[in-house]
């Protein structure tokens, strides 16, 4: 009943919205046309939509300035309010719907009305002028949870998914992403895995290039077996954390005592911390990483866009 409730909304929704969508997939990087179009004179010179902040609330971060050519890059103002158009009926569609540009339903904090507290982003990632979406979906349960990265190409009107994945990311000016696995079960302890990517120009996508994981000596204090196995020699700090870089194929071994377990966590050798800062230095560049500007996702943020606010009509709830 509940999908059904949500297929007439959506059906009730699409005839209202001034663009179109479509030739949209659901794989890991997706391809969606976004067709938009200016809003009429009535709408610019409307209010702002939303509810003003209440005394006392959160202040809505400072409006973003008009569109305008980037310094260095050739974005003209056309290409930049279409950008900002079809990033703002992404995010109404999320908002009010919790739905991705490709059809896929976000999982949301309340079965119906708008998802509030998510957050999102408007940062050139990979220095060429024109501003990507980000996107962190973390109201949810764990499973649910998704960070997304969207680029817009023009004229083509082609929106892009660029990068997929648990919405703990850190973003660096060359192009660089860390972003947290999910859950931290293992033996890392006192470490957070995390997988890297790095931008490749000539995919336009966010590649994967490896993952961290670590070995903590805390986690297995209390058995003089496992401690025994922990790859001591590698820890040249003495701090008890080693580190696995897994690149390419990489299997995980058993961690019981009856798998035989010789100190190989993973089937890769560990490092100690020196070599991991070397290793991640050598796709940062050594950048620090970014302050991305991220804005609460709620009607007044969105409607800074410039894209106008789709009437919605949420049916009551059953029962």
């Amino acid at each position: 009943m509940k999908q059904f409730i949500w297929m007439l909304c959506g059906i009730f929704v699409s005839g209202l919205l001034v663009g179109t969508l479509s030739a949209c997939g659901a794989e890991q990087y997706s391809v969606c046309t976004i067709t938009t179009e200016k809003p009429s004179a009535a709408q610019e010179e409307s209010p702002a939509l939303g509810e003003p902040p209440e005394s006392g609330a959160e202040e809505p971060l400072e409006e973003p300035p008009a569109p305008s050519p980037k310094p260095g890059a050739s974005i003209t103002a056309e290409e930049d309010q279409a950008r900002m158009l079809a990033y703002g009926k992404v995010l109404w569609d999320m908002y009010l719907l919790g739905l991705r540009p490709d059809g896929e339903e976000l999982e949301r904090a309340t079965d119906l009305g708008p998802a509030e507290g998510n957050r999102f982003a408007l940062v050139d990632l990979n220095g060429d002028g024109a501003e990507e979406l980000i996107v962190c979906w973390d109201q949810a349960c764990m499973a649910g949870m998704q960070g997304l990265v969207y680029t817009y190409d023009y004229p083509e009107e082609e929106l892009r998914l660029v990068l997929s994945e648990f919405p703990a990311l850190t973003f660096y000016e060359n192009g660089t992403v860390t972003a947290d696995w999910s859950h931290n079960q293992g033996w890392a302890g006192r470490f957070w895995p995390y997988t890297l990517y790095q931008y490749s120009p000539d995919s336009g996508v966010y590649e994967e290039t490896g993952s961290v994981d670590a070995w903590d000596l805390e986690c297995v204090e209390g058995d003089e077996r496992l401690a025994a196995a922990f790859p001591g020699e590698a820890d040249a700090d003495g701090d008890g954390l080693v580190y696995y870089i897994l690149t390419g194929e990489w299997y995980r071994n058993d961690r019981t005592p009856s798998g035989g377990l010789d100190g190989r966590l993973w089937d890769t050798d560990p490092v100690d911390g020196a070599d991991l800062e070397d290793w991640l230095n050598a796709y940062t560049g050594g950048a620090e990483p970014l302050k991305i500007p991220y804005r609460h996702l709620e009607e007044v943020s969105i409607s800074d866009l410039g894209y106008p606010r789709p009437e919605v009509t949420y049916p009551e709830p059953v029962g």
